[in-house]
């Protein structure tokens, strides 16, 4: 075999070996979701990847990293900054709603993570610190923002920007898990006035 048949067959092993690995992170995280870590068997990710199950512990030397490689590979945050970070408009309140309906509908594409997270964090300190600082990095990016919106707008500055980003996000994180929640728009309107009263915004708040 010459050398460029040596390198396509080991980028198509490479291939085969990261589709493989997908799909074990797939497979866990969707059993891991449905019927939680404990109740979980290495037996049944394999079989629901397709793949036998020493090629897990291959990847992974333990579930806890399988569990660790699930919630740390997968940050929503960053596919949801790319799009917010276009987004910056000089109304607090438009730019809030809009963001609010972002975070709900990541929420909704990935409820397997947010599941798994709010229901492992207590039991595995792995998950608790994944938990932790998702949530601290999700407000340092909702605070910085808030700002970007109110600097766009003139408006005076905050000096609370941080705690109103840590109400707003748990708010929005309990409208995106209850399930079948009635006109969750109605919701975000209400959140988002409690944010805008709470930031002093009115029109007369901008700086002339």
């Amino acid at each position: 075999m010459n050398f460029f048949g040596v390198q396509q067959g080991q980028k198509k092993r490479d291939e085969c070996s990261e589709e493989a690995r997908t799909r074990i992170l797939d497979a866990a995280q969707t059993l891991f979701a449905a019927h939680g870590f404990n109740a979980t068997t290495i037996k049944a990710i394999a079989e629901q990847a397709g793949v036998p199950g020493g090629l897990i512990f291959y990847y992974f030397p333990t579930k806890k990293a399988l569990l660790a490689s699930v919630l740390g590979e997968r940050n929503i945050l960053v596919e949801l900054r790319t799009v917010v970070d276009t987004l910056i408009v000089p109304d607090p309140r438009a730019a809030l709603i809009t963001l609010a309906s972002h975070y709900l509908n990541t929420l909704e594409q990935h409820k397997e993570l947010a599941c798994i997270m709010l229901r492992e964090f207590r039991s595995h300190p792995e998950v608790a610190s994944e938990f932790h600082e998702l949530r601290e990095e999700n407000i340092r990016f909702i605070a910085s923002y808030v700002q970007k919106t109110l600097n766009a707008g003139q408006y005076e500055p905050v000096k609370n920007v941080q705690a109103i980003a840590r109400m707003f996000l748990y708010n929005i994180i309990v409208i995106g898990i209850i399930e079948d929640l009635p006109e969750p728009l109605h919701f975000v309107e209400s959140i988002v006035s409690s944010v805008c009263f709470t930031l002093g915004y009115t029109r007369k708040a901008m700086r002339i």
